[in-house]
């Protein structure tokens, strides 16, 4: 009877569904932000559900010191992956500084580096503000806070580090701004590619 009741259960056991894996971006909060056209965006839905891949950054317009050479670098970054990813790739900077970072800030701002309108040819680039604790929430979601919160609440103290990804793939990676722009166009297409030859340059 014992020996019956076992290979019952271990029959239902084995019919048991696992339980569904979690990816990695799972966790980045759908925070509802305004970019620098004015557009609702909601960061899950509009970046991550859809498939494609990202690089994420975050910055203040006022910031004197490494805002403006980590947003030049993704203008760069920006004019040399587009004609090997299109549409697919889309870069987003968000504001830590929102009280003062508002739509039209942002536009200006994204302005100086030809972000303050869609352009043919090159991916799209958005500017996010919202609330403080939107901000907040989609920024500790995708890991960029100090562990000290004295250090976190300093918008002056940010790290200039470069988030990317691929949604589809679930593969992420995250690298200083300040390092040589080849090592970071490498390192986005190895992480962020879709296909072989976004990858590595060689058609398969």
């Amino acid at each position: 009877m014992f020996t019956q009741l076992l290979s019952v259960l271990e029959a239902f056991a084995g019919q048991a569904p696992e339980p569904p894996r979690l990816k990695v971006c799972d966790r980045y909060a759908n925070s509802r932000l305004e970019n620098q056209y004015g557009e609702p965006i909601r960061f899950h839905d509009n970046f991550i559900e859809d498939g494609g891949a990202i690089v994420f950054n975050t910055m203040f317009t006022t910031c004197r010191g490494t805002c403006s050479g980590t947003s030049a670098t993704l203008q760069s970054l920006r004019e040399k992956l587009s004609p090997v990813f299109g549409s697919r790739l889309t870069f987003v900077s968000l504001s830590i500084d929102p009280l003062i970072d508002n739509r039209q800030k942002l536009l200006d701002y994204a302005g100086l580096f030809k972000a303050d309108r869609p352009q043919a040819g090159l991916c799209d680039w958005h500017f996010l503000t919202g609330t403080l604790a939107q901000v907040t929430e989609l920024r500790r979601s995708l890991g960029f806070y100090d562990l000290d919160p004295r250090v976190d609440q300093d918008v002056t103290q940010h790290a200039s580090t470069l988030l990317f990804g691929n949604s589809t793939t679930d593969r992420w990676s995250s690298m200083p701004s300040e390092l040589p722009e080849e090592q970071l166009v490498t390192s986005i297409r190895r992480v962020a590619g879709f296909t072989f030859e976004q990858k590595y340059g060689i058609r398969s």
